[in-house]
């Protein structure tokens, strides 16, 4: 019996990967999407803003299945927007700032 409580005890003690948010899983894919748009603009924004979800995926549940992520329904894509925004705005990142910083020709590295 004392070792089960022990077991159990130890069980709780260690740190539980949390899943990710279902948010941070769904601006994942709408940014990936926006990752292989045409204008090079938005591409970059997109790659930009993938990586930070997917940072954010792999904090909370490394080795999430990004594959399972159902696409985004176009009725839906405006309203999520605006959510992946509120969350880049939360995370440090201005969506505007960056896009507009994008626009401007500047070297790379």
């Amino acid at each position: 019996m004392t070792a089960f409580l022990a077991a159990a005890l130890l069980a709780l003690a260690a740190p539980q990967a949390a899943a990710p948010v279902e948010t941070d899983l769904r601006c994942y894919r709408l940014m990936a999407e926006l990752a292989r748009a045409e204008d090079p603009a938005a591409r970059r924004l997109g790659l930009t803003a993938a990586q930070y979800f997917l940072g954010r995926i792999d904090a909370a549940a490394p080795g999430t299945d990004l594959a399972r992520i159902a696409p985004v329904a176009e009725s839906e894509r405006a309203p999520l927007m605006r959510r992946c925004g509120d969350a880049l705005s939360e995370g440090g990142f201005d969506l505007r700032a960056l896009g507009e910083s994008l626009d401007r020709e500047s070297p790379t590295i």
